[in-house]
């Protein structure tokens, strides 16, 4: 049975840019945003609010703890919230919408379609009191149809300290001085609580996710990307040790390396990962010896040789130690199989999705599903893109506060809140702060 502060870290159960304007009620957009409310769980739809106007769509946030919201003084809603809106066939631009002292904000003239909204709060240094001074942070995230009209709600979760995090994920480049170098990927685990956790047996892969789903229907591959009894993953490497051989402190940081080596030799934009604390196993590797292997233990190994390319765009797992041999297996339909990791074991997720300034409307948006991940693992998946174009930036975990001289992370299970990008940071949590309201 894992020990009590991992089992506080697995996945919580949470019930419940600028597109161009143009001046319509876009009735018919209606029929389809009550349609995707019933296909989006944590999302509800109102009739809407005449006296805000015909072509108006009016958003409410609110806290799902309402005990925590009558402590605040939130009954009403959740002030100062930020809310942003993007509609997928849109480059990253979004509209961004501050609420009011009852929790509404407004915006009118929308352009119908497929849009992610995201709600963020959090407390500013003046607001902690009812919270005993401690920074709270709340948020929620989803994927909806929306018109020209129309009221949605958000039910911001609150932020859960947990255990072990996944803190960063860089991508590894695949443009240095060799175009097709893609062995400078790392990611990195950060032990948010207040007593040691140990590595020894733990599961760090990826699962079904948007990678895997463009050759079916989203109902066909539904299954597979929104079981709520766990992940289902393709490649997953375990971490190596008989139990206790591999400790993680309080407010320590693990680096797990593709390759442990000096990746600044091909391209000094590349990080020196030779200081590892583990690499990916594979038949390939330019092997450490100074560094412990992770070996393949999923269904499929990489035939590159080098492990998995643990991707920022993928949903990314990281589970209590298991007997792999014991997990249950399913074939998909087009052939390949996958172990699913179950529901209790699951630590942390993250996902993310290349979304840039400039970039062109997805390519994907004729099968694109409202959910790429059960809610109950993570609400919307963070923006991946590199500013510039700039080979040194990765996707980090914010920092929420500080205790006892460890900084402490922030997890809401909603990516899009709880990531940002930033400069890679292998083997420390410098950046980023999380924004205080105004």
């Amino acid at each position: 049975m894992p020990s009590r502060h991992t089992q506080s870290a697995r996945p919580n159960s949470r019930c419940s840019h600028a597109p161009e304007c143009v001046p319509a009620a876009w009735l018919a957009a209606i029929a389809l945003v009550v349609s995707a409310a019933c296909d989006t769980p944590g999302v509800t739809l109102i009739d809407p609010d005449v006296a805000s106007g015909p072509d108006t769509v009016t958003f409410h946030v609110q806290l799902e703890d309402s005990d925590l919201a009558q402590v605040l003084g939130w009954d009403l809603g959740v002030p100062g919230a930020e809310i942003q809106l993007h509609r997928i066939v849109d480059p990253f631009q979004p509209h961004v919408l501050n609420t009011d002292s009852a929790g509404n904000a407004y915006i009118s003239n929308l352009l119908p379609g497929l849009y992610k909204v995201a709600g963020y709060r959090l407390l500013s240094n003046d607001e902690t009191g009812p919270t005993g001074g401690v920074t709270r942070a709340f948020g929620d995230g989803f994927e909806l149809e929306l018109g020209g009209t129309g009221r949605v709600s958000l039910a911001l979760a609150s932020d859960r300290r947990g255990s072990l995090l996944i803190s960063e994920v860089y991508d590894g480049g695949g443009t240095g001085a060799l175009g097709d170098y893609h062995w400078a990927t790392f990611s990195e685990l950060y032990n948010n609580a207040d007593t040691t956790v140990y590595l020894d047996g733990m599961l760090l892969g990826y699962s079904f996710g948007v990678s895997y789903s463009g050759r079916l229907t989203c109902e066909e591959n539904q299954p597979f990307r929104e079981d709520p009894e766990g992940l289902w993953s393709l490649e997953f490497h375990q971490f190596p040790g008989g139990g206790r051989d591999f400790p993680v402190a309080p407010g320590q940081v693990v680096t797990i390396a593709m390759d442990a080596v000096d990746h600044s030799q091909v391209d000094p934009a590349f990080p020196d990962l030779s200081d590892a604390d583990f690499e990916l196993g594979g038949s390939g590797d330019p092997d450490n010896p100074d560094v412990p292997n992770l070996p393949a233990m999923g269904p499929m190994t990489h035939p590159y040789g080098h492990g998995m390319w643990l991707l920022p765009t993928k949903v990314i797992f990281l589970a209590l130690p298991a007997d792999v041999a014991t997990l249950e297996t399913r074939v998909h339909s087009l052939g390949r199989s996958y172990v699913r990791i179950p529901t209790e074991l699951v630590l942390d997720v993250t996902h993310g999705r290349g979304e840039s300034p400039a970039s062109a409307p997805p390519y994907i948006v004729d099968y694109y599903c409202l959910n790429w991940v059960n809610r109950e693992f993570d609400r919307l998946e963070s923006v991946v893109y590199r500013p510039d174009d700039d080979k040194r930036t990765s996707v980090q975990r914010k920092v929420l506060a500080a205790d006892a001289g460890n900084r402490i992370l922030q997890d809401i299970n909603a990516s899009r809140v709880d990531f940002s990008l930033g400069p890679y940071n292998p083997g420390s949590i410098e950046w980023p702060v999380a924004r205080r309201n105004r």
